[in-house]
């Protein structure tokens, strides 16, 4: 018998395996596909994420930005600079060193299909599409989106206004075009405006471009994910940002969490991390940071279980998280997102007091890196208001 089987070896559940291997835990870590495969996500990593990782993990990216550029309904700019503030990768490759990275800490690891979860009083056998079984005494699940059978079975459940539409495509292209024409700094460009609570995205990696729009089901367009990223995508071609004749039609359109954690998030010996528990920033839509301290936390709370530290896994993981990010994103990260994307002239005037305002850039710069809490962030906002909004009238 296993004392852990991870159901998805995305980044939670890598890190999850990762960390709890580390432990001295027998782990066994599962997912459908093979590594490496193509993920559909902007791929931008904050620094503060890296003390979630493994040593491939920590060397394996793209490259560092140097700031960001945010586009407001009329494309107003307001831009921030700050030198290496954010990692970018490619996910196909950085997946996979997440993985190579739990299984060099001891986890094994097989390639099947879960079909489903059985619960017994101290243990739960774990049913794969061959038909194999394998008995453990924890599970979690970290197989991203959708509503599987064997979870909701045990009400981890997806609610709808919780979850947001993305489509995304990521290209090669000739890195000396990106640097003439898009900057060294490499700086991410984000559009308010695109859709309704929510944004497009352009970010410039070495000798890549991924696109993307991502928006909140509560708050649906009148076209398709696709209509829209088309319409997205023109737009970039006509600001020159893009080149005329990039091939784009390999785009594919994901479901992505972009509210709060679901509730419930564990139960008895089972926990869920990463988007399959919905932990993603209701202000960013970023979730590598939020799903891979989750996955590390679910394996610390089970060490703890083990080790007989703890009398409530469900609570001792709840604990964790909400210490480290949850509190802040629920009490105060959802406010800035229902202020920010309440309606286009929200929008256009948050922008305008960005450009306006450098402290107040400064401010909501460092939130987008990682490097500033919500509440913060929310309190020198409305602080400054009043002179942003002065010096934006003025401008």
């Amino acid at each position: 018998m296993k004392d852990l089987i991870i159901v998805g070896a995305g980044p939670a559940g890598s890190v999850c395996a990762y960390h709890a291997a580390k432990n001295g835990l027998a782990v066994m870590l599962i997912d459908k596909k093979e590594f490496p495969r193509f993920k559909s996500c902007g791929g931008a990593l904050s620094l503060r994420t890296l003390a979630n990782l493994g040593p491939k993990g920590k060397r394996n990216y793209s490259c560092t930005v140097d700031g960001l550029c945010l586009y407001s309904p009329k494309l107003r700019l307001a831009e921030f600079t700050q030198k290496e503030s954010l990692r970018m990768i490619i996910r196909k490759e950085w997946d996979h060193q997440l993985f190579l990275d739990a299984v060099d800490a001891g986890a094994e690891s097989i390639t099947n299909m879960v079909v489903d979860i059985v619960k017994k009083d101290e243990s739960a056998i774990v049913r794969l599409k061959d038909g194999k079984e394998i008995k453990s005494r924890f599970v979690v699940i970290a197989d991203g989106t959708g509503n599987r059978s064997y979870k909701t079975k045990f009400g981890f459940t997806q609610p709808y206004d919780h979850m947001a539409r993305t489509v995304c495509v990521e290209v090669e292209h000739d890195d000396q075009w990106i640097i003439e024409n898009l900057g060294e700094g490499r700086k991410p460009s984000l559009f308010f405006g695109v859709v309704p609570r929510g944004y497009g995205w352009l970010f410039p990696k070495k000798g890549f471009i991924n696109i993307g729009i991502g928006f909140g089901n509560s708050s649906k367009p009148n076209e398709t994910q696709f209509q829209v990223f088309d319409r997205f995508a023109r737009q970039l071609k006509e600001m020159q940002l893009i080149p005329e004749d990039i091939d784009l039609s390999s785009r594919v359109a994901h479901p992505v969490p972009f509210k709060k954690p679901f509730d419930p998030i564990g139960i008895d010996n089972m926990l869920v991390v990463g988007d399959a528990g919905g932990f993603v920033s209701p202000v960013t839509g970023e979730g590598l940071y939020y799903g891979t301290a989750s996955g590390r936390f679910a394996a610390e709370a089970i060490s703890e279980a083990i080790d007989e530290e703890a009398d409530n896994l469900t609570n001792n993981y709840r604990q964790k998280w909400m210490s480290d990010f949850g509190k802040d994103m629920i009490k105060y990260g959802l406010w800035i997102a229902d202020f920010v994307y309440k309606s286009n002239f929200r929008m256009e005037t948050f922008v305008r007091l960005l450009a306006a305002d450098k402290e107040t850039r400064v401010h909501v710069g460092k939130m987008v890196f990682g490097l500033e809490s919500y509440k913060k962030t929310r309190n020198v906002v409305l602080k400054r208001a009043p002179v942003s909004l002065i010096k934006s009238l003025r401008s």
